[in-house]
This record gives C-alpha cells, structure tokens and sequence, in this order.
C-alpha cells in the first residue's frame, strides 16, 4: 500500500516537472525568436480559388468558379457569397512578426496535433496549422509546412470559426419603409391593414384595421404595430437544413405550417413588394422558411407566438372610446333619468406646451363655463377587460353619453354603459358591444359628472 502511494506521488512530481519543462522550453523559445517579418500568406482575395479549414470536429472546403463559390461536399448547398468573400479577403493576408528558426519540437508549440488546420489555394497552394497560443497575449503559434514556427495574430482562428452551416446563403428579410397589409393564414388567421384616415370607423386615431371583406373593424394600435414589427423585422437563427424534402418538413412542424406569414410592404423607394414565410414547431423548437426556398431556420420564440396568437381578441382595442376631441361639439349625458347637455370649444389661450396650465378645451353647461377635466379623464382612461365578455340582454342601462362631432361621418357616436355585475360594467359603442370594463371605473366618471352638475346647481351658490 505505501509502495503505490509513493508510485502515484512520484508520478505526480514527473507530470510535474514534464509540464514545467515544456513551460521552460517554450519561454526559452520566446527569449530565443527573431523578430523576422515574414509574409504568411500575400494575394489578391480575386486570386484565392479554394478555401478549406476545420471547425469543431468538421472540414469544410469550397471551391471558386463562374463568379460563385461552391461547396465541393455538396453542389445543391446555397452558398452564402458576401460571407465567403470576406472569410477570402481576411485569408489573403497573413503576416508574422516573429519566427523561431531552429525549431527542436512542434509538440511544444502545438503543432504537432493541431487544433485548426487551413488551406488557402491560389496560384499556389498555402497550408497552415496553427497551434497552441503564445505567451505573448493575442497571439497563436504556426507552421507552414517550412523548418519554421511563427507567431500570428490569434484573430486568425476567428476568420475560420464558421461551420457548413454558418455559411448557409439564407432567404433575404427585406428592409420595409412601411407595412401596408399583413395576412397571417391559419385557423382562425387574420388579415391586417395599415390605412391614415381611413373613415372605416369612429376616429382616425385608429390606423390598423381587421379586413373581412367589405368590413373594416379598428384594431389596437400599439399592440398590432408590436406584432407586425416582431413578425417583419426578426432575424433568422441557426440553419438546420438548406435543402429540405417534403418527407423532411414534419421534423420541423412545417410540414403543416402553424402559420402562414404574408406582408405586403414598400420599399424606401416606394415600391410595393411581398415577402412570406411558413412557422411551425417540433421538439419544443421553433422554426420557419421563407416561401419558395428549401432552407429550414430556427427562430425566436416571440416570432412563433405573434403568428400563432395573431387574432382580433388579441389586437383588438384596449380603449373604451378613442376620441379626437378636436371633432366633438357637444355631448349629451344621460344619467339617472337625466339629461345633461355639455358643449366643448378649443380654448385659443392655451399653449401647445406639456406643461401649460392652460386647458386644451373649454367646457360649459347652461350657458356657464365648468371644470369638466376630471370627467374626460376618467372616460379616455377606461379600458376593456379582455379575458372577460358578455352579451347585451335585459341588463340596466347605467350611463349613456352621446358626442355630437364636426365631421362628414360618425358625426354622432353613442356610448352606454349597462350594469352587468358587482365587478362590470358592458360597455356598448353605437349599438356594438365592445366588452366589459371595471364597474367602479363607470361609477367613478359618474360621480367626476355629478359633481360638476351639483356644482351647477343654484343650491351650490347659497
């Protein structure tokens, strides 16, 4: 037993001291190097023909012909050409500023198991391996081939760092100017356009629609503009197969496509164009194509969501009503078997400025000029409920507010709310439900209204 714990200590002590001898050797080897300048590699990157190299566990060779590089494995992989031209025009000059020139063992250096190996193939024909890093930061040992071992910059082993399939030529994501119609085809898809003062509803404020034929109906504004930007400006993941056969599809759900994205945009010139893409998941992966290309990318999981939760319960507005006030005249406010008539005008003294303390609209009933902010505050604030609805039946009528507007259509809109629960309130615009919003919200813009009517009335100015 002693004798094994002194073999195992004695080994030890030798890996010890082997580890420190190559240590001596290769510092002895920097104090011994000539500061030689030394042209590795000098070409035109025109002139390189051929390109290979390793990188993680893999070889890849390309061959340059008719203007295009190829992959000499596979002729049918489409060749990213930018990438290829500047993985060449990186290659085509490689210097060395020190050289060792008695070189006693490659082992000491790496070299005599490289880690990266690379051919560089012009009119003649360049190997290099390249091996461990030196001592001097930023800098990699290599050998040419020659009696010598030289020191590059250690960015050589990044200009190589690319697999077969980084170098994968991927469908193009245009640059769109601007979005005019997106149509997500699916079970249940929508169809989504952009249009500035439309009149397809109430407010211009609204500039994305839902298409159904003839019919128009508002969309959030905020949210769409979010999906159509997640869906038009994402980029492509990893490749994971360039030339896909229909019997392959299913391994990446696009087989039959979760969705289909169609966008149809302009470009910065104007120019209408359309770019479309299959999504689909497998393995809890997600993955898309473009539209008539057989290459098959991963994609974010946030592109895979907008596509498979594009609806109008989801796009449709978070806003009770969406008013340019600038259009309203008057409103008439019917509440607890009353009336209330309450005309509106821009108030020519106020300023543009955030912070002027001036109102923006100056408000009166009965002829009297009243503080009705706090009213309109409480009613551009309400919002709908989206995970609860409900339908218009023998419910109470709660509020009724009619707005009287300067404009050629939707020059009267009606909004009611009716009683529906202890929780909401229905909330109904010209006769269409929109959904439900909190109950103490209506009560709260009830009491904003009744205060300013007591305030009006002739007991208030005892």
């Amino acid at each position: 037993m002693r004798r094994q714990k002194r073999l195992i200590v004695l080994l030890a002590v030798l890996a010890v001291c082997i580890g420190d001898a190559v240590i001596l050797s290769r510092i002895d080897f920097e104090e011994k190097m000539t500061g030689t300048q030394t042209e590795i590699v000098n070409v035109d990157s025109s002139e390189i023909t051929y390109l290979s190299w390793n990188y993680e566990d893999e070889t890849v060779a390309f061959s340059y012909s008719d203007d295009q590089w190829f992959c000499d494995d596979d002729s049918q992989m489409p060749v990213d050409q930018e990438l290829m031209a500047e993985i060449a025009e990186s290659l085509s000059q490689i210097t060395s500023d020190k050289r060792v020139e008695d070189v006693k063992n490659l082992g000491i250096y790496g070299l005599d198991d490289p880690q990266y190996t690379m051919t560089i193939g012009a009119d003649q024909t360049y190997e290099i391996a390249i091996g461990d890093e030196s001592f001097t930061d930023g800098e990699v040992y290599i050998s040419t081939g020659d009696d010598y071992v030289y020191l590059t910059d250690a960015g050589l082993i990044d200009k190589i760092s690319y697999s077969l399939y980084d170098l994968v030529e991927k469908a193009e994501i245009p640059e769109m100017a601007s979005v005019d119609e997106i149509t997500v085809d699916k079970e249940n898809g929508v169809d989504i356009v952009y249009q500035e003062n439309a009149g397809y509803c109430y407010s211009d404020a609204y500039t994305y629609y839902l298409k159904d034929g003839d019919n128009y109906t508002q969309l959030d504004n905020e949210n769409t503009e979010d999906m159509i930007s997640t869906l038009s400006t994402f980029s492509w993941g990893d490749c994971v197969n360039y030339n896909v056969q229909d019997s392959e599809l299913a391994d990446y759900g696009l087989d039959e496509p979760t969705a289909s994205v169609s966008i149809q945009y302009k470009d910065e010139d104007g120019n209408t164009h359309e770019f479309a893409y299959d999504v689909g998941t497998a393995d809890d992966q997600y993955y898309a194509k473009a539209k008539d290309s057989a290459v098959v990318c991963m994609i974010d999981e946030s592109v895979f969501n907008a596509a498979d939760t594009a609806s109008y319960d989801e796009l449709k507005p978070e806003e009770v009503i969406l008013l340019d006030w600038d259009t309203v005249d008057s409103m008439d406010i019917e509440m607890d078997g009353s009336i209330y008539s309450v005309s509106i005008s821009p108030n020519e003294d106020a300023s543009s400025e955030e912070d002027s303390e001036e109102p923006a609209y100056i408000y009166t009933l009965n002829g009297s000029e009243i503080d009705f902010s706090d009213a309109v505050d409480e009613l551009t604030g309400m919002t709908l409920d989206p995970d609860e609805t409900a339908q218009i039946g023998e419910n109470k009528e709660e509020l009724s507010m009619t707005f009287r507007r300067n404009t050629e259509n939707y020059d009267t809109v009606t909004l009611t709310f009716y009683q529906y629960n202890g929780t909401y309130c229905i909330a109904v615009l010209d006769g269409e439900v929109l959904g439900c919003t909190a109950r103490d919200d209506v009560v709260a813009l009830k009491e904003a209204v009744n205060t300013v009517i007591l305030d009006q009335s002739p007991d208030s100015d005892e």
